[in-house]
């Protein structure tokens, strides 16, 4: 059952309580408790995204910290249409990172950042844009990193292209800054942050999501550029499964730290073989 809000998250130091009090929440984080927990797992994108991973969380001791928007009411079967996700915005990532390291001053252990999807995305940016939570891992499935890509492969009379410009006015400038920042978790992986990225190239990811989450430029870009300011390689996993089954069916060996799917090495100054992309 769920333990808090964020307002009222169990054992938050005063001072952050204080700082909730003072400023509209722009986050509102729920805490699901891990019997004996050995850490934390942290997703982002609200109540569907929250759901994906429960079992999860509870299957590796890690107590839940899922993250939802405050403009979101998405929360409950047949409301798709209440969907208001995030999309990077500073104050929510600020307010769930607060929340998480109050949560992991409780619990202790590892701190691990997971997201499918939308809420790939969402840990990536989270991870990046608040740096000083310094995650042990950060896993990222079926997802991207560049909001600026994610935004020009939606359909323009489509849900994602409404939402994409209603949170952030569309411009590129805004969805360039609200992207996960290489630079950042060029950093993180420096300092000893694990980063697990799974995607899949098959057909129906092609056509259906247009290449959102398997063109070059959601993934592969991203970590082509890491592998450069790393000055090392680093490894990714491709798959061929339906959008979001990497998770579904392979989610305990992915958080075990055996990823289903074939590996891509991306290497300093490399090029990005095509077998690993698709064209969207």
């Amino acid at each position: 059952m769920p333990l808090a809000a964020l307002a009222v998250l169990a054992g938050a130091a005063a001072a952050h309580a204080q700082v909730v009090t003072r400023n509209a929440p722009a986050a509102i984080v729920t805490s699901y408790a891990a019997p004996h927990a050995v850490g934390v797992m942290v997703t982002s994108g609200g109540w569907p995204y929250c759901q994906q991973v429960r079992g999860l969380a509870r299957r590796f001791r890690l107590t839940l910290v899922c993250g939802r928007y405050w403009k979101d009411g998405y929360t409950r079967y047949g409301v798709r249409d209440r969907r208001h996700v995030d999309w990077g915005d500073a104050r929510y990532l600020a307010q769930l990172a607060d929340a998480a390291r109050a949560q992991q001053r409780l619990v202790g252990g590892r701190l691990v950042l997971l997201g499918v999807s939308y809420s790939g995305f969402g840990i990536a940016t989270l991870a990046s844009h608040q740096p000083t939570l310094r995650p042990d891992r950060v896993i990222v499935i079926d997802s991207y990193f560049d909001l600026v890509a994610r935004r020009r492969r939606a359909r323009s009379s489509g849900l994602t292209a409404r939402e994409i410009d209603a949170e952030t006015g569309g411009s590129i400038g805004e969805l360039r800054g609200r992207s996960a920042r290489p630079e950042a978790l060029a950093q993180l992986v420096r300092q000893g942050t694990k980063l697990t990225v799974v995607w899949s190239v098959s057909e129906q990811e092609r056509r259906v999501l247009n290449g959102a989450t398997c063109a070059r430029d959601a993934n592969a870009d991203t970590l082509q550029h890491l592998a450069n300011v790393l000055r090392r390689p680093v490894g990714a996993w491709v798959t061929r499964s339906r959008h979001g089954h990497d998770l579904w069916n392979h989610g305990r060996q992915i958080v075990a730290g055996h990823p289903p799917g074939r590996r891509v090495v991306f290497r300093p100054g490399g090029t990005i073989p095509g077998w690993a992309i698709c064209r969207g």
